[in-house]
């Protein structure tokens, strides 16, 4: 029987939300390649490797002072792959904050993420973070907070 690589994929999406809200780590790299690749956004230095997706991507989002959840507004699966607007909401400064993505999530045969890219706009405030010293996008931090 063939794996039905659509529903690995809208499956892998909705268990990345899952995890990552319930902060369980260990489920969350579970659902990940060894190989996995992570482009966050893309023109930033590229994740490789649960390993390093373990450090790059849950460690730097759960400290004391943030925590960042997801909500899939729309998740589109066409054969190994899924497209996900996501809603992001955190905090920035202190100030509460949301960031709409467009992630291209990529399942292997085994139904398990070996790509993502992630497209958003960075609050100003963490664009020299990620090494954007510019942006021609809007940011996204709650007005009035």
């Amino acid at each position: 029987m063939t794996k039905d690589l659509a529903a690995a994929a809208r499956e892998a999406v909705l268990a990345h939300v899952r995890h990552w809200n319930n902060q369980d780590k260990e489920s969350w790299l579970k659902i990940l390649a060894e190989d996995v690749h992570y482009e966050d956004p893309p023109g930033t230095v590229a994740a490789v490797g649960r390993d390093v997706m373990s450090v790059q991507a849950w460690d730097k989002s759960f400290t004391a002072d943030k925590v960042w959840t997801l909500e899939p507004v729309l998740v589109i699966a066409c054969g190994r792959e899924a497209q996900v607007y996501m809603r992001n909401h955190g905090s920035v400064a202190g100030r509460p904050a949301w960031v709409d993505s467009i992630e291209l999530w990529r399942v292997n045969d085994e139904g398990l993420v070996d790509s993502v890219r992630a497209f958003w706009e960075p609050p100003a405030e963490i664009r020299s973070h990620l090494g954007l010293s510019t942006w021609e996008g809007a940011t996204s931090l709650a007005e009035g907070s």
